[in-house]
């Protein structure tokens, strides 16, 4: 049990680092309702379902022997938060020049699959396997036990839905609301060259790894 305790608190701190998962959920809950906020975490944590029935099926040891694998995932992750980005600075940048204020509404009302939204930031980012791989090392091991595994795979989705939507609810305070209001278009640009960082970062990684 204390095994378990130890990787979800691991975990825990991990999902509150900075990244694409964080941002994507701080700027919805902030300038979008609540229920679209929720479609994209339960996108998000099923991403997490992906990568943890990946990492516990041994997935880690065919990218270890085949490295271009995770070099394809990278420059694919690193193409689709590049395009998120894009879109984020470019919206931010035209609600700035024609000095327009932030309308919410008007952005709850574009057509958008939120949970393929957060299913796809969440898949963009490959090293999440590099990430499980290691924090489930003991859990991997001949030593620990089978029902191990079982548990993680239920529970560490789930703790994901859970601390994301505690997050979104802080984040959707009317206060904090009226504040992305006022400074709406300052936060897309910061959002879209956050996440052109991003991808950046997984491009150079991905081609530091061929001349490697």
């Amino acid at each position: 049990m204390s095994l378990l305790l130890t990787i979800c608190l691991l975990h825990f701190v991990a999902q509150l680092s900075p990244g694409p998962d964080v941002l994507l959920i701080a700027k919805s809950a902030a300038s979008n309702t609540r229920l679209n906020t929720l479609k994209i975490i339960a996108g998000i944590s099923a991403g997490i379902v992906v990568w943890v029935v990946l990492t516990l099926m041994g997935f880690t040891v065919l990218v270890e022997q085949f490295p271009w694998i995770q070099q394809v995932l990278m420059m694919v992750g690193g193409l689709f938060l590049a395009k998120m980005g894009w879109g984020m600075l470019n919206g931010g940048l035209k609600l700035l020049k024609q000095e327009v204020a932030l309308d919410s509404s008007e952005e709850i009302e574009k057509p958008q699959n939120y949970f393929i939204q957060g299913l796809l930031t969440n898949l963009s980012n490959p090293k999440t396997l590099i990430y499980f791989s290691s924090v489930f090392s003991l859990a991997l091991s001949s030593s620990a036990g089978s029902d191990l595994k079982t548990q993680l795979a239920f529970i560490i989705p789930i703790q994901t839905f859970l601390v994301f939507s505690l997050l979104m609810m802080i984040v959707s305070m009317p206060k904090i609301k009226v504040l992305y209001q006022r400074a709406g278009s300052y936060i897309d640009i910061i959002s879209g060259g956050l996440f052109l960082a991003f991808a950046v970062w997984l491009w150079y990684d991905a081609i530091k790894m061929f001349y490697a």
